[in-house]
């Protein structure tokens, strides 16, 4: 197909609300007329079913042109497609009801039954395009979830013993992330992500992934990809996977994409054990004994508009964890905390321009368990300010410009089992000499895999 037209296509998200709204008004306003003879009404619906009719037609139209660039479940695309077309036309058979007067005199039992039928086909096309969309099972897939070997069951991981790679790790991560458009109904790029097997096969372009290979994984050069790139994927604005994501992903291939594996029988080195027990919360259950009041709501509701992401971390404790990456650009708004200071007890502020002074604010937040300031602008002087927080456990300080001039500060901290101090100014004899009296703290000052 010429490209102009594949541009078209493109163009079928932005038409297709139009004639939904400009449907659904039509319709109330013919029971409207049903129910009450209204002359206005009269005027009225000729030029709404003209306007309905039209953008009908360009929704249709720029929807062909989409289908065309394949991809989509073909027996949902018929229905959606044939609907569509049925649908424009319709309108135009009922705009010439109301326009011409050889029409007008029909019988008004055949009108009525016209504008039932609209609204019948309504609902089915619209179901079809939601079904292409986000798949068939959108709606229910919430109510009727299924367990299965490749659809990782909600499952309580107690140790990595006891988490298999694939089922429990890798497979949430393309559910969550990629398999909304790689899925059977909805082939995009004939890629499905559904299974392990179809995961490494790949697509159209080349298998996705190659076991101990990352730079030759299709699938990770994708999400690796600058988010500008045309390949980047998730494509459509989605939000791309994390760092944790992306970094489970390239162990997973690197140690041979293993279809059932548990993670500790591949023996990860102490970056990525820890990496997986951020992810399964492994070291949640240190701090559930501590309880605190609901936070408010606007008070949350205004942290997620700043950009920032909320998760709760127990159901019946109301603890909170509050992630912000910023990406080198963006900063966020540090006030907002402490209205939640009470419930906080996780924060992770990566790459967000945090500086010296805005330990202050931090400081304040007096429940943090874990607290992640890596690939900021600290140095000594902010970290030795964070030695008041006397009830953390675990600091992530890794790619700021501390130095071993605050490991002793960082060290005397009452709690403290885990302080990542790799990419910065700290060395091996700073270590060695600051926790020689702390047997139970393990600083980690060089990445290991």
């Amino acid at each position: 197909m010429p490209d102009i037209l594949s541009f078209l296509g493109r163009f079928h998200p932005l038409f297709v609300h139009l004639p939904i709204g400009l449907l659904s008004f039509a319709i109330l306003l013919e029971l409207l007329h049903l129910w009450k003879r209204d002359g206005f009404l009269l005027k009225i619906l000729p030029l709404l079913w003209l306007v309905t009719a039209i953008s009908a037609t360009l929704s249709a139209g720029t929807g062909y042109l989409l289908s065309q660039a394949g991809g989509y479940d073909e027996e949902i695309l018929g229905w959606h497609k044939w609907g569509g077309i049925g649908l424009a036309v319709l309108t135009w058979i009922i705009f010439l009801f109301h326009a011409l007067p050889a029409f007008r005199a029909m019988n008004r039992g055949v009108r009525t039954a016209l504008v039932t039928g609209s609204f019948v086909l309504l609902l089915i096309t619209g179901h079809g395009g939601g079904s292409l969309t986000h798949g068939a099972d959108y709606l229910t897939a919430n109510i009727t979830a299924e367990k299965s070997e490749d659809n990782a069951a909600v499952t309580k991981i107690t140790s990595l013993d006891s988490a298999d790679i694939f089922q429990h790790a890798v497979m949430p991560i393309f559910q969550a992330k990629c398999v909304s458009c790689h899925n059977p109904k909805k082939k995009k790029g004939e890629l499905v992500l559904t299974g392990y097997e179809d995961i490494v096969k790949g697509g159209k372009t080349r298998e996705g992934i190659n076991p101990g290979n990352t730079a030759s994984s299709e699938i990770f050069r994708r999400i690796t990809l600058p988010k500008d790139h045309k390949e980047f994927m998730p494509t459509d604005g989605k939000r791309p996977l994390t760092e944790t994501q992306t970094s489970i992903l390239e162990w997973w291939i690197e140690t041979g994409a293993h279809r059932k594996m548990a993670i500790g029988k591949l023996h990860p080195g102490k970056h990525m054990a820890d990496v997986f027990n951020d992810y399964f919360q492994l070291d949640r259950d240190a701090i559930l004994a501590y309880q605190a009041d609901p936070a408010a709501e606007n008070d949350l509701e205004a942290l997620i508009k700043a950009g920032y992401q909320v998760n709760a971390i127990s159901k019946s404790g109301n603890l909170i964890e509050v992630k912000f990456n910023g990406n080198g650009q963006n900063k966020p708004d540090l006030s907002l905390l402490a209205n939640i200071k009470e419930q906080l007890v996780w924060l992770h502020l990566t790459n967000c321009g945090i500086t010296d002074e805005d330990i202050a604010s931090i400081t304040k937040l007096t429940n943090l368990y874990k607290l992640n300031l890596n690939r900021n602008k600290l140095t000594d002087q902010g970290a030795v300010a964070l030695g008041s927080l006397s009830k953390l456990e675990y600091l992530n300080l890794y790619g700021t410009n501390i130095s071993d001039s605050s490991l002793q500060s960082l060290t005397a901290l009452p709690q403290l089992k885990k302080l990542y101090v790799w990419e910065t100014k700290v060395d091996s004899v700073g270590v060695a000499s600051e926790t020689s009296h702390r047997k139970s703290l393990d600083v980690v000052y060089r990445l290991e895999p």
